[in-house]
């Protein structure tokens, strides 16, 4: 299990997991007639954020780009502020009942998960042991050198 842990690619699961759960929330925004003009179009500005940098990430890395590793950052940074922003916020608001708090609580907690897999995933990836880095030059010489 824990190879297989190893070897997802957890950037992946969370582009997957932003455009799933936004896209949903851009249904429940629209369906919702207690929503005044301005209140929809922030809600929609949101999901359009929130799917836009998941897109963007997903091509960056797909298409190997060069600045691909700022471009997850700016997803990894922009789910945990909104989390904890908005996540928080919903806890401590008393007008909210306890099953919508506790729905968003899980989604506050699989996005913070996911996010933190993520960039745990960046970190890892980038660092090699020294003992591992001189065995690969030596590997890398000609034979006889």
């Amino acid at each position: 299990m824990t190879d297989l842990l190893a070897r997802i690619r957890w950037v992946w699961v969370l582009i997957g997991w932003t455009i799933f759960l936004w896209i949903s929330r851009l249904r429940n925004v629209v369906n919702n007639d207690d929503l005044t003009s301005t209140g929809r179009a922030v809600r929609v500005l949101v999901v359009v954020v929130f799917v836009s940098l998941a897109v963007v990430t997903g091509l960056a890395v797909w298409r190997r780009w060069a600045p691909a590793r700022a471009v997850i950052a700016v997803l990894l940074s922009w789910t945990v502020v909104y989390w904890l922003v908005r996540g928080i916020g919903i806890l401590i608001d008393g007008d909210y009942s306890a099953g919508f708090k506790a729905v968003h609580t899980v989604l506050m907690v699989v996005s913070l998960t996911l996010a933190a897999l993520a960039g745990a995933s960046l970190r890892d990836r980038g660092k090699v042991p020294r003992a591992e880095s001189a065995s690969v030059v030596r590997d890398r010489r000609p034979p006889g050198a």
